[in-house]
């Protein structure tokens, strides 16, 4: 199973540098998929687990954990989204893997829905902060 850590590496990779990839299906801010109420509990959360590995890219907190095949961005305090939080986790198909997003946002609609279409137009990546 040596393919699944190095696809999660990819994915970090992939978040860290603004990549272009295909658009995906545009998943509503506030999905219950994220697995918390507020983006504050999920990073709460997070900074207890000690598989979870922290960095910050362009202010964005990026969390990675290999583990579970996860990569959560957490919006800075300077982004119209603030407080918003992208969790992007790879999943089995049977066949192969897809990678999964879900999005909490407390901020309002357009914040949000920019957000959204921010990390769906750049496929995985991290958003440069023009919305």
């Amino acid at each position: 199973m040596k393919r699944l850590p190095a696809f999660c590496v990819a994915l970090l990779v992939s978040t860290l540098a603004i990549a272009g990839g295909a658009p995906q299906a545009v998943p509503a801010p506030n999905n219950a998929d994220i697995g918390y109420k507020t983006v504050a509990q999920a990073l709460a959360s997070l900074r207890q687990d000690k598989d979870a590995s922290f960095s910050v890219v362009r202010g964005w907190t990026i969390v990675t954990d290999e583990t579970h095949l996860t990569v959560w961005s957490f919006a800075p305090k300077t982004d119209p989204s603030f407080p918003a939080v992208v969790k992007r986790m790879v999943t089995s198909t049977g066949t192969g893997s897809k990678v999964t997003m879900s999005v909490l946002c407390e901020a309002k609609k357009a914040a949000c829905a920019g957000l959204v279409r921010e990390f769906s137009n750049r496929g995985t990546g991290t958003p440069g902060g023009n919305h």
